[in-house]
């Protein structure tokens, strides 16, 4: 077991006597590790005392499994399964609404959610998307407030949305609960006062990773399930997840009321001298104060790399990344390397130069290259008859692997879901589950991220780190996005990029292309991104050598 130490201000936040502690994190600033270190001390003190637990809630598998693989490090395997419980938002509302569903008046013979419910209940009611995408638009709202069944039927009723209407009837009449109502059960479940005693009496801490990220539905479940001491650790001007309801501006402002002390952490341990100079040019102007390394000197005297660069095309563009992944993947075999695009559709170049790697990558939005998932399909591909036709396997590889999970498991069977549904996508004459799982490289790693080259949005990557980041498709229309008009779209849209360049610990490289073409042939012609001068200004000089790397003419 190696435990870690902090340092500077991580001190005060770790060792803090406050009841109610807030700790803002900028990017590589030791977010996990202060996590994991503050889990310690409130251990260590006394506040969890013998025979309660600490709760650490995160929103992801990934954040789960990353911040779990940290308190094993810190606490030991033992102390950590007697003390500790980790869990994602989805997980622990459907623990809540397991154990005491009867306290709102749910039946027992409720089902959790299964992926593309509601897409098929959609289906059966119209086929016109605009209508569907109203529906799910107004639920998805709804969703996140304290209602009763009751009480959300007839809001529907008076928000003249026919569609939603039939949706959430369906929804009753089948005792379902889709993803959405998870979070409203829990929450109404935990405003029961008794309820809400027993878990109080269970956890003595709560301990709340990326504040930024939280709903108020959320948010006020984090309070409710723990009282007497809290630890929300984040950084406002990381608040990427607007569209999903977070609302980090109101929970802020609620936390700095609340906690009886606030911690800022202004070091950061992740990034080079050079990365923090391209972070810096856009955090600043966000409000946020400017991070400096911890240890400068020992990035050498260069003090790490940043460049920027333009194509003609996307082509040209994928084709000078792919080159410069390859290179880096073979110079530096133990390194990450992470490529970031704002959104997937930016991204068919790139994946077309990808079939010609050197170094293929693993996708991280292709359910079928996540380790764990992949790992499970493979062991369940063994028992699908291989004689059925490809989407009956797939779909009796779906069942097989989601049954053997933990109904409360809520992502990983959503995973599955996606992993099957992409399999479809690879049909050839012979094809099997069997054949096209054994096609899929293995992997070992689940809670940190392997060596090699890694492909990702930048709503995936959140949380993450990798030696080098290649930040594609600077473009405006891309970031910022052509749908964001308004000044909190746009302010969002700038903490997005703000996520994408502090991933880089090592190098950071920004590249944008002055025309792309899309999936159905039509070519379009881009401009830098309004943040890009700030940005490039804020990188080195390109060398030769550089140039001559990335395929720069």
């Amino acid at each position: 077991m190696t435990s870690n130490k902090p340092v500077g201000a991580q001190i005060a936040a770790v060792e803090s006597a406050a009841e109610h502690l807030l700790v803002l994190a900028p990017p590589g600033c030791g977010k996990t590790e202060v996590l994991a270190m503050r889990a310690d001390r409130l251990i260590r003190s006394g506040v969890v005392r013998p025979g309660r637990h600490l709760l650490a809630i995160t929103f992801t598998n990934r954040a789960r499994d990353n911040l779990r693989n940290r308190l094993v490090q810190q606490l030991g395997t033992s102390r950590l399964r007697d003390t500790v419980i980790v869990m994602n938002f989805h997980e622990l509302s459907a623990r809540i609404v397991e154990a005491h569903h009867l306290t709102i008046g749910l039946k027992p013979d409720f089902t959790f959610p299964r992926p593309a419910w509601l897409r098929r209940t959609l289906n059966k009611i119209t086929n016109h998307r605009g209508t569907q995408s109203a529906a799910k638009d107004l639920l998805g709202a709804l969703h996140r407030l304290p209602l009763t069944d009751l009480e959300l039927l007839q809001q529907l009723t008076d928000a003249d949305n026919p569609t939603a209407l039939q949706v959430e009837r369906h929804r009753v009449e089948e005792h379902y609960i889709d993803y959405g109502d998870l979070q409203r059960y829990a929450q109404l479940i935990l405003r029961n006062p008794r309820v809400a005693a027993l878990f109080q009496a269970h956890f003595d801490a709560v301990i709340v990773d990326e504040f930024q990220d939280l709903s108020l539905q959320q948010y006020e479940i984090s309070r409710l399930i723990c009282t007497r001491n809290s630890t929300y650790v984040g950084d406002p001007y990381q608040g990427i997840f607007g569209w999903a309801g977070a609302q980090p501006v109101e929970v802020h402002a609620d936390l700095q009321t609340r906690a009886g002390e606030a911690v800022d952490l202004d070091v950061s341990f992740r990034s080079s001298p050079a990365v923090l100079n391209v972070v810096n040019s856009i955090s600043v102007s966000l409000g946020s104060a400017a991070l400096s390394a911890a240890e400068p000197h020992n990035w050498g005297e260069g003090g790490g790399h940043a460049y920027a660069a333009g194509y003609s095309t996307d082509a040209s563009e994928a084709n000078g990344v792919v080159a410069l992944t390859d290179y880096l993947a073979q110079q530096y075999p133990g390194d990450t390397i992470g490529v970031i695009c704002r959104a997937a559709y930016r991204r068919g170049a790139l994946e077309r130069a990808y079939d010609r790697a050197e170094c293929r990558p693993q996708f991280w939005d292709i359910a079928l290259d996540t380790p764990r998932v992949g790992r499970l399909l493979k062991l369940h591909a063994r028992q699908v008859d291989a004689t059925l036709p490809l989407r009956e396997q797939a779909e009796d590889l779906r069942r097989r692997a989601s049954d053997s999970l933990q109904p409360t498991d809520i992502e990983t069977i959503g995973e599955v879901n996606d992993a099957c549904e992409q399999l479809l996508e690879y049909d050839f004459e012979g094809a099997t589950v069997k054949i096209l799982m054994d096609r899929i490289r293995d992997s070992q790693s689940i809670a940190s991220i392997s060596a090699g080259v890694h492909v990702l949005n930048a709503h995936v990557g959140k949380g993450q780190q990798f030696d080098w980041v290649v930040v594609v498709g600077l473009e405006e229309g891309h970031v910022p996005s052509s749908y964001s008009t308004t000044d909190d779209q746009l302010r969002e849209d700038q903490r997005i990029l703000l996520v994408m360049l502090s991933r880089a610990r090592k190098g950071l490289f920004l590249t944008w292309a002055a025309g792309n073409t899309n999936q159905y042939g039509r070519t379009f012609r881009n401009g830098q991104s309004r943040w890009w001068d700030t940005m490039a200004a804020a990188t080195k000089p390109m060398t030769p050598d550089v140039a001559s790397i990335m395929k720069i003419t």
